[in-house]
């Protein structure tokens, strides 16, 4: 069936939340089913009808990807696809202060499904964001204005959401199931090491973007 037929079959109801499901993966790559009751809307009727945004992302290198376990719906470019078999969502090139604060998150993140954890939604605060900072030595070189540009970005994405006002003593990051998908294991074994190596011997410029998948 083509995309022409596709759209002739909705009703105007499906159009509308086709439209708005397109444009908001294009705007920020994830869709998160916990997020919010519009975000659970596009995640099912996506997961019920993938077959439409295939053919519509294709004409312009794109596919899409769900995760039912996770409930994710990510827009991958076709182009990175394949090298590997792992799932890659589009890429985001990432300055190094901006990567070292997704990879605490991510790591935050890991430490709790490993550990175990069913409490949901998973969140954590800024001093366990703060804490994870210190390992790589960098914690005192972000301040308060950088942090919130950076977690600004990430929320754009679906990575994470901030509840609260950074710097008051009850705000928590939300930290989405998406962010699984920001690093896969041993790519971020890789870039750790190296950040921290870097970190250490030169302190962090805010010049040179590093790759993330994202």
């Amino acid at each position: 069936m083509g995309m022409e037929e596709y759209w002739d079959n909705f009703t105007s109801l499906e159009r509308d939340l086709f439209q708005k499901s397109c444009r908001r993966l294009l705007k920020a790559t994830f869709i998160v089913r916990e997020k919010d009751e519009d975000h659970k809307k596009a995640y099912y009727f996506i997961s019920k009808k993938p077959e439409p945004f295939s053919l519509y992302f294709g004409y312009i290198g794109f596919d899409v990807v769900i995760d039912r376990e996770n409930g994710v719906i990510m827009l991958r470019n076709c182009a990175d696809a394949g090298e590997n078999g792992k799932i890659q969502a589009n890429r985001l090139s990432l300055k190094k202060a901006e990567s070292i604060v997704l990879c605490c998150l991510w790591t935050l993140y890991i430490d709790q499904i490993r550990s175990g954890s069913l409490a949901q939604p998973i969140v954590a605060s800024v001093a366990d964001l703060r804490f994870e900072l210190e390992k790589y030595g960098v914690r005192d070189q972000i301040d308060k204005s950088a942090m919130a540009g950076m977690l600004s970005l990430f929320s754009r994405f679906n990575l994470i959401d901030v509840k609260g006002k950074l710097g008051d003593t009850d705000c928590l990051v939300r930290l989405y199931p998406s962010l699984q998908f920001a690093f896969d294991m041993d790519e971020f074994q890789r870039f750790a090491e190296a950040a921290k190596r870097r970190m250490l011997e030169g302190g962090m410029e805010s010049g040179g973007g590093e790759d993330a998948d994202e």
